[in-house]
């Protein structure tokens, strides 16, 4: 008698395997979306990945148009047939306006975040947001949104799994404003400032929540990051250092100032948070050189000085680094990007001494960004003049003025947590 053929069925990769495969293709949307079609047990990774990030904005000329309240409406539409994606949404990225210099004749206005109803639903709808970008091209003034969206930005700033908040291109009347907006967070750990004004006029209050209120609310959070890039803040030491404190950085672990108005409270604020500051990254623009006591930020790792000023460029990387004591040990790392022509900086072999004090002895890495090509005349003399740096075996020499060398992508936190 003949025994019918055994059903074998067709092997099957591990999940774990499978999910592994799948993480690799994180940023590779096109693949994503075909694996998501493969069978159920691809769909659950893929859709993690593809909706980990939104990005509501008019893409720039280098990807193509976009219109972003059609790409908004899309999105509610699809989260109201399929709110299981909603949990895999932890980045969103919003910016209101057109990108500069587009040549997109079918996108001839984007104002749209105060008219969109969808983009408050997407607010209220939300629930696992980590990293929230709001952003403008021109300019978003918090006194004239209407209350509705007011409220609903207050009940995304509400999720406990937010951490990370950029605000960029913003004028706040007053701080009561800020602080209403940031006394809604639970648990903020990064907080960025980009081109943004907060004036002293008193007006109207937009909240019930008074400032002192707002105040004690906010410093129960223990902020890990601060930058400040562009911003215009009269009383900030005030509300960072005074009783009243607008953060507690008590536990600050990494702080980026970007042409400030004031070096003085920048000391400040070096001095108060101490031995908990692990990165420290300046871009002093136009301000006369400044000397810095980190003798009080033990536990520093890294500094990264942005230059653009050929008449203080050296004196500010010499200065900076001649104020490295005996109690930085902990420095690993120190990055210097000069955004000018080299043939007007001199001082080169000065800076190349300081790299062998012993206060340095600790430094594993050392990279220097030059404004000129590699191949370059310049660029090799300089290499040349800092011979005593090249034969520790820590630096790294690159070109800066390249796509993957902008100077703006270095004022994101450092700290990988916060990464998307």
């Amino acid at each position: 008698m003949r025994m019918p053929a055994a059903e074998h069925s067709p092997p099957r990769l591990p999940q774990e395997l499978i999910d592994h495969i799948l993480d690799h293709l994180h940023d590779d949307s096109v693949a994503l979306n075909n694996c998501a079609l493969v069978c159920q047990a691809w769909l659950p990774t893929s859709r993690l990945h593809l909706f980990s990030k939104i990005s509501l904005k008019a893409t720039s000329p280098h990807n193509g148009p976009a219109v972003p309240q059609e790409r908004c409406k899309r999105l509610h539409a699809l989260l109201v047939r399929s709110p299981e994606i909603i949990y895999n949404i932890r980045e969103l990225e919003i910016c209101e306006g057109s990108p500069h210099h587009h040549h997109y004749p079918d996108i001839c206005s984007t104002t749209w975040v105060t008219t969109e109803r969808t983009l408050t639903a997407l607010f209220k709808m939300l629930t696992h947001v980590k990293r929230l970008d709001f952003s403008a091209t021109s300019t978003l003034y918090w006194k004239i949104l209407p209350p509705t969206f007011q409220a609903a930005l207050w009940t995304l700033l509400s999720l406990p799994t937010l951490t990370y908040i950029r605000l960029h291109s913003w004028i706040f009347p007053d701080f009561a404003s800020l602080a209403s907006i940031l006394s809604r967070c639970q648990n903020l750990k990064a907080f960025a400032l980009s081109s943004t004004n907060i004036s002293n006029d008193s007006g109207p209050e937009l909240d019930q929540t008074s400032p002192e209120d707002a105040v004690e609310k906010i410093k129960s959070t223990h902020l890990e990051v601060l930058t400040l890039d562009f911003v215009t803040f009269g009383y900030l030491e005030y509300w960072l250092l005074g009783h009243r404190a607008l953060v507690n950085i008590s536990s600050l672990r990494e702080l980026r100032i970007a042409h400030f108005h004031d070096a003085a409270i920048v000391e400040k604020l070096l001095l108060t948070v101490g031995p908990s500051l692990e990165h420290f990254h300046l871009k002093p623009g136009s301000w006369k050189v400044h000397p810095f006591d980190l003798s009080q930020n033990s536990g520093l790792r890294s500094i990264r000085l942005t230059l653009e000023d050929p008449d203080t460029a050296m004196q500010w990387a010499t200065t900076l680094l001649a104020s490295i004591t005996s109690d930085n040990l902990a420095l690993e790392r120190v990055g210097l990007e000069f955004y000018t022509d080299p043939k007007k900086i001199e001082g080169w072999n000065n800076l190349d001494s300081l790299f062998v004090q012993p206060e340095l002895v600790s430094l594993r890495q050392v990279e220097i960004g030059l404004f000129a090509m590699s191949t370059h005349a310049d660029f090799i003399r300089v290499k040349e003049e800092m011979s005593g740096l090249g034969s520790r075996g820590v630096s790294r020499w690159y070109q800066l003025g390249i796509k993957s060398q902008r100077s703006s992508r270095q004022l994101t936190p450092r700290i990988s947590r916060y990464e998307s």
